[in-house]
């Protein structure tokens, strides 16, 4: 399992990856480069539950940590 702040980071560049797919200026030019962020988004995305929540990993995590 990825580390907390590894998860976190990987939520945010989801978030990032999917608010640039909407903004024709900052959208991925190529397959290539598109497909490159969706897998760094991916690599420490957090596993989900049974109901569909993520589970985060148990180390301590703050923002001074990142």
């Amino acid at each position: 399992m990825s580390l907390r702040y590894e998860q976190h980071r990987a939520l945010l560049k989801s978030r990032n990856l999917l608010g640039d797919l909407l903004d024709p200026q900052k959208r991925p030019k190529t397959i290539g480069e598109l497909k490159r962020r969706a897998s760094e988004a991916l690599h420490h995305f957090p596993f989900l539950d049974e109901q569909g929540r993520p589970m985060f990993s148990d180390d301590d995590f703050t923002e001074e940590n990142k």
